[in-house]
């Protein structure tokens, strides 16, 4: 896990398709003052309604793109806060609101589409839905219980080795720029909302949702890992300050 006061390794997707052109936009947009980071996140959930309505109609290589432009967006509020220096809890809760509406509102529009136009089964959709709606309370609670434990987001470090020198040469580079050095769940969702329904025909989505599914499963079983084991880290903590307040009340 991420040790407090290491920044949590970047996704591949964010690290290197979206931080080389958010990042210079960024420096550019925070010197303006009527740009602020609550705008951008506002324009992120226009681009992902306007991405549900386009999968709900049939548009899904427009739907696709505009899903693109959302993420790419969604980094570009936190990077101009973070330069502005006006970083908030209400921001933030703006920020985590837009993208799990968001989210949900465009996988919600593309199974629609599908189960209407392409045949995905009423179970894969509910799957899908479902599923994402665990993820996104499982990476919540986890990010809650890390932080109680001092533990950063509680995500993956950088502890990753290997014999392999292709495969170690790679893990020493993702460390040195903090970049994850797998695909995770941000890439499952750039691939399932995004490059796949700007690329593929129609006909394919419906075994792109089911794949995402299950990809969401794995995450989320991962994330349940993490949670058990945070939060027996934080018993054994308070389990810990109680024996010590006993031995200190029957010291005195």
């Amino acid at each position: 896990m991420t040790t407090t006061g290491t920044a949590p390794p970047r996704m591949i997707w964010a690290r290197l398709a979206v931080d080389p052109v958010a990042e210079p936009l960024a420096r550019k947009l925070a010197v303006r003052s009527w740009i602020t980071p609550n705008r951008i996140t506002v324009l992120a959930l226009a681009l992902a309604t306007g991405a549900a309505a386009c999968f709900a109609s049939g548009q899904l290589r427009v739907g696709g793109a505009l899903f693109l432009a959302r993420y790419f967006f969604d980094c570009v509020d936190g990077m101009v806060a973070r330069r502005q220096g006006t970083g908030s809890a209400r921001g933030a809760a703006l920020d985590i609101s837009a993208d799990v509406l968001g989210l949900h509102l465009v996988a919600a529009a593309l199974c629609w589409y599908l189960v209407r136009e392409e045949g995905l089964a009423i179970a894969g959709a509910l799957a899908l839905l479902a599923i994402l709606g665990v993820h996104n309370w499982a990476l919540s609670h986890r990010k809650y219980l890390a932080a109680a434990a001092g533990a950063g987001d509680g995500g993956s470090d950088h502890a990753l080795t290997s014999r392999v020198p292709v495969l170690r040469s790679w893990l020493a580079w993702c460390r040195k720029i903090n970049m994850a050095a797998f695909p995770w769940v941000l890439e499952v969702e750039i691939a399932v909302f995004g490059l796949l329904p700007l690329v593929l025909p129609a006909r394919w989505l419906p075994v792109v949702v089911v794949a995402g599914a299950v990809g969401y499963v794995l995450v989320v079983a991962v994330n349940l890992r993490r949670i058990a084991r945070l939060a027996a880290e934080l018993d054994q903590r308070r389990a810990l300050r109680g024996e010590v307040g006993r031995h200190v009340r029957d010291a005195a």
